[in-house]
């Protein structure tokens, strides 16, 4: 899959914001080009914009590269990245499930974006032809969740590696609820699909809704476009001290493992 020939020109051609601590990777105490203050500590700093620390952690963990892992205000963060990223509002479309998750249309209606919807069955299982045959020439991304919310349901998985490895698009698996259907991750996979992100969180079954911390697997190139394009300090101090602080606590990380 050829990146380029999915995302916007006006995104290629964009030249991010580069922060203090985006160019030096010491150990600075200050950068005073940054006007940090020089009380207050630690919260007088900046964070690390990319979150190393904290994604190498979670690299060990999901046993995967850190290069492969973006990390955002909630899964909301990511989603509308992607639909900013490579869909061009007033043109493009993405094709969701119904019912499904609601963030999906409201990220899309936000930048105006046409949303497809294909019913799941009476017994909410995904029907990955009706998926294909909604595509169009401009479908850029299709939204699966599994466990599907808010039927609960996780989707065959069969079904949807059909469509991931038949779109010519991206197609984002949103595992939000992962945790509660031990082995059904597409995660393992993840590098067969160059077309493929999976979104997860530590909303769920890590029980840390409050500090707002969602993940997302794919590609170094996929990655490399959601960092040009978000906010330079997406993920607060606190957020990822909170976070650093759960990954260090083997006994409560041994437990989720082996749930």
């Amino acid at each position: 899959m050829n990146i380029n020939n999915l995302i916007r020109k006006n995104i290629q051609n964009l030249k991010p914001y580069s922060s203090a601590r985006d160019e030096y990777s010491g150990d600075a105490m200050v950068f005073l080009d940054a006007n940090e203050n020089p009380f207050n500590e630690p919260y007088n700093r900046y964070p690390d914009p990319l979150q190393k620390e904290l994604k190498q952690k979670i690299s060990f963990l999901k046993n995967i590269s850190a290069n492969r892992i973006f990390l955002g205000n909630g899964s909301d963060e990511p989603i509308d990245l992607l639909i900013r990223a490579f869909c061009e509002p007033g043109n493009d479309n993405i094709v969701t499930i119904n019912p499904t998750y609601g963030m999906y249309q409201v990220a899309a209606d936000t930048n105006d974006i046409e949303v497809i919807k294909v019913s799941l069955s009476q017994e909410f299982e995904l029907d990955s032809k009706q998926i294909l045959q909604a595509v169009t020439k401009n479908t850029k991304l299709i939204f699966l969740c599994s466990p599907n919310n808010p039927s609960g349901n996780s989707l065959d998985k069969e079904a949807m590696l059909e469509i991931i490895q038949s779109f010519e698009g991206i197609v984002v698996v949103d595992e939000a609820y992962i945790d509660f259907a031990p082995g059904k991750s597409l995660l393992p996979g993840l590098d067969k699909y160059p077309n493929l992100v999976i979104l997860q969180t530590f909303s769920k079954a890590w029980g840390m809704a409050g500090i707002r911390l969602g993940m997302a697997f794919a590609s170094v190139e996929i990655i490399q476009v959601l960092n040009k394009i978000k906010y330079p300090y997406n993920i607060n101090i606190l957020t990822q001290q909170k976070a650093l602080e759960l990954l260090d606590n083997k006994e409560q990380v041994d437990i989720w493992v082996k749930s």
